[in-house]
């Protein structure tokens, strides 16, 4: 654009003051629309990508609807730092359940060795999980359609041995509370 094609800047960039705005669609949305006119499919439009309000969400990993918006959280504590996992959904109550149970599960086992995840990084993600696990529970059960495999639940959180790895710090920590209560007296 040169800039005896700019308008001036004082116009109210009207036609009648001499300018005239073009438009020119990318050259791939041309070849999309001349194949849609020549009988191929027609370009996708933006708002057909997502979904409608009012329609039901689908699960993220099987497509079955109902599905909940959750995210679910597991969180790894290291001596010296944290990190973090965590899957955004929708869910279906089977999915969104059996993936509560796992990150759960590996919170509990590893979440808890270091001072920040044992304060705050750790309850944190359990809390989170538990929120999510009781807007999965609401969910009514649904059922995939033939060839549509969901994700096996597994066995509960406390049915897996790896979850009791938790009780470590909450021993320790009660050790130590209980020390400095006698010791104080």
């Amino acid at each position: 654009m040169t800039t005896s094609d700019r308008p001036d800047p004082d116009s109210s960039f009207a036609p009648e003051k001499g300018f005239q705005p073009v438009y020119t669609p990318p050259a791939w949305y041309l070849e999309n629309t001349t194949q849609a006119s020549a009988g191929g499919s027609p370009p996708v439009p933006w708002h057909s990508v997502y979904p409608r309000p009012g329609e039901p969400l689908a699960c993220r990993v099987c497509g079955v609807t109902p599905a909940a918006a959750v995210t679910i959280r597991a969180h790894r504590g290291l001596i010296l730092a944290m990190r973090w996992q965590h899957e955004v959904g929708p869910f279906c109550g089977l999915c969104g359940i059996a993936l509560v149970r796992n990150m759960t599960t590996q919170t509990l086992w590893q979440g808890w060795w270091g001072v920040g995840s044992l304060i705050v990084g750790a309850p944190f993600s359990l809390v989170s999980n538990w929120l999510a696990y009781r807007q999965l529970r609401r969910l009514q059960l649904a059922v995939p359609p033939p060839g549509v495999r969901q994700v096996p639940l597994g066995k509960p959180v406390l049915h897996r041995p790896l979850a009791y790895v938790a009780l470590i710090p909450l021993i320790w920590a009660a050790v130590v509370l209980t020390h400095l209560i006698t010791t104080a007296s």
